[in-house]
């Protein structure tokens, strides 16, 4: 916040004075759309207009004398900072263009020309990259093709070409399980591990399958590797504990040292609020039971066969239930408690429930694992 504030105070002189002819612009012509008459603003915004003027034409002069085909994107930009540049000064009152000595330049042509020649010597080249047959030459392919239709929306078959460096460049990955551990899965607990969603961990460069496509030759495949699942016995404990709270019950009366009944100053007697333990006690039932499935994330490259990353994996599920039963006066009991004893009697999950319900975390884990270990899916 301080920088910010330090920023927008630095004046348009110093920002000339540092070079940064632009923003000596901005500021300058910000100060004169409210003070059209400020001498030194129109003395530095005259001067810094200039001056970027000069640095842009030079640098197109000294692009377009190197001969070189690629030169136009620069070109272009150039062109856009003195279209830009010139709106802003266009857009203050006739009294400070006169005395700025302001003439309009049009530079459409030259700019249109540019854009021109720039997607002319993308596009042609975008093409030969394509022609090279491999992945990286098809994703700079369609980097270039995608700087044309940033300069013209429709031009030749862009859209064509860049679906075709698309297909060329992208990497296909499935996704499959297989169960090593010698322990049956719940029926479903592949499907529903399968619904997996992988499309939102897509990028540009990646298509992931959760089920194999017959009509795509996968780059990459990913395992999940089931190799242990363990379900532990089913534990019951009981333990007994007692709550307890001070409530008001009644009142008593204050004696003096005769033991006789004091009185305020209109003659009544005083009375204070007398006080006793409520106790209940409780008998709680706690129930628990866990599932883990354990193994490993293994990513493979298609094109060679070979194992390139391998990463553990584990995922537990914990049925953790607890009811109570009170005896003794409720109203000593926290609210903790009260809820519990609110609680029915359930019985244990099976095993094979305990061991399907460990799949939304496994599937939570996948993604993460996937997501942080796309570079390698990219090669």
């Amino acid at each position: 916040m301080l920088s910010l504030l330090i920023t927008s105070c630095v004046s348009s002189s110093k920002r000339l004075q540092q070079g940064e002819y632009d923003k000596a612009i901005v500021k300058a012509a910000k100060v004169l759309q409210k003070k059209p008459t400020k001498t030194n603003e129109v003395k530095t915004l005259k001067k810094a207009y200039n001056l970027a003027n000069n640095k842009d034409l030079e640098a197109i002069k000294l692009l377009k004398l190197s001969g070189q085909p690629d030169i136009y994107e620069k070109v272009v930009i150039h062109y856009r900072r003195l279209i830009n540049r010139q709106e802003v000064i266009e857009r203050l009152s006739d009294e400070v263009l006169v005395r700025i000595g302001f003439v309009p330049v049009d530079y459409s042509q030259e700019f249109i020309t540019s854009k021109n020649k720039a997607a002319k010597f993308f596009y042609a080249h975008a093409i030969k990259l394509l022609e090279e047959g491999d992945k990286q030459s098809a994703r700079q392919a369609w980097d270039e093709l995608a700087k044309v239709k940033n300069y013209f929306p429709v031009y030749q078959d862009v859209d064509d070409k860049m679906n075709e460096a698309y297909s060329k460049g992208v990497n296909h990955v499935i996704f499959m399980i297989a169960n090593e551990s010698r322990t049956v899965l719940p029926e479903d607990f592949e499907d529903e591990l399968l619904k997996i969603s992988l499309k939102n961990i897509n990028k540009q460069w990646l298509n992931f399958d959760t089920y194999v496509d017959k009509n795509i030759n996968y780059d990459y495949s990913i395992y999940l590797n089931i190799k242990h699942i363990e379900v532990s016995p089913e534990r019951v404990k009981e333990i007994q504990y007692e709550e307890s709270k001070e409530i008001e019950d009644g009142f008593e009366y204050v004696l003096d040292k005769n033991g006789n009944v004091k009185k305020d100053e209109d003659g009544n007697d005083i009375k204070v609020p007398r006080y006793s333990i409520i106790t209940c006690y409780v008998t709680e039932t706690r129930l628990n039971k866990r599932a883990i499935v354990s193994g490993s994330l293994d990513f493979y490259d298609e094109r060679s066969g070979q194992l390139v990353k391998t990463m553990p994996i584990a995922s537990e599920f914990v049925f953790d239930y607890r009811l109570a039963i009170a005896n003794g006066n409720l109203d000593a009991l926290k609210k903790k408690t009260r809820r519990l004893i609110k609680h029915e009697p359930i019985p244990f999950p099976t095993d094979l429930q305990l061991i399907f319900d460990t799949n939304e975390n496994l599937k939570s884990k996948v993604k993460r694992i996937i997501n942080s270990n796309r570079a390698i899916l990219l090669n």
